[in-house]
């Protein structure tokens, strides 16, 4: 063995025992490790409850108008009942199968009350629902909330034309309409205990038919209830007939 391999065997071991005296550290995979952004969500805070609260009224159970609107009255409070102080954006929510879908957006007032108005052409449920907010204009950060559903019936209106005076047996036409649109559906003339003919809409909802008098007759058209519209009744048209 020559001089300079003596002289470098203590220095190698001296090396290699370092290399075993060294702690062991196992490494940790970044998807292990907790990031800011985990810890700042474990200690964020779930926010102050809030409570969303929807209302029908108007001429029927609920009402609506002579145009079939459906009036819509919606609040947002904190769960104690107190106001906010601040107008929040709301959301108003239906649905009439299986599916709920946005129906409007809509800012409450400073006092947390909003109106909302909606047409619905079939029976159909709503709620009224608020996302939560994080506005220094709060008090508290506000949590999420959604009301509870309500049901709204979707009201037909038909309307009926008829002339005011025919001749005794002359065959004449009355029209009319039923809305909202949709082809298909029944109508019934009827008039003094009497039905006369049934009639079946169009797509743009109107009808159309032919009667023969041979007295005078008060005729009003009949719209029955069907599960995805309430029925109704026209107006009475007084036909005088003549010899």
């Amino acid at each position: 063995m020559s001089v300079s391999s003596r002289l470098h065997r203590p220095l190698a071991a001296v090396v290699l025992g370092a290399a075993l005296l060294a702690p062991f550290h196992p490494t940790v995979s970044a998807s292990a490790a907790p990031t800011a952004a985990h810890a700042a969500a474990s200690t964020k805070p779930a926010g102050r409850a809030t409570q969303a609260t929807l209302t029908a009224y108007g001429d029927n159970d609920p009402d609506a108008d002579t145009a079939g609107t459906i009036h819509l009255s919606g609040s947002l409070r904190w769960a104690d009942g107190k106001v906010l102080g601040s107008k929040q954006h709301v959301e108003l929510w239906g649905r009439t199968g299986t599916t709920w879908a946005l129906v409007e957006k809509a800012v409450t007032d400073r006092h947390g009350d909003v109106e909302l108005s909606v047409t619905p052409g079939v029976h159909t449920r709503y709620q009224l629902r608020y996302a939560g907010s994080h506005s220094s204009t709060l008090s508290s950060v506000a949590a999420p909330s959604t009301s509870p559903s309500v049901t709204v019936h979707a009201v037909a209106q038909v309307s009926l034309t008829t002339p005011t005076k025919v001749h005794r047996g002359e065959t004449f036409v009355v029209t009319g309409r039923v809305t909202p649109a949709g082809a298909g559906r029944v109508v019934t003339l009827a008039g003094d205990g009497k039905t006369f003919t049934t009639l079946r809409t169009r797509v743009d909802g109107s009808f159309s038919g032919h009667v023969r008098l041979r007295m005078t007759t008060t005729l009003s058209v009949v719209l029955p209830d069907t599960t995805s519209l309430d029925g109704a009744v026209s107006g009475p048209h007084v036909v005088r007939v003549a010899s």
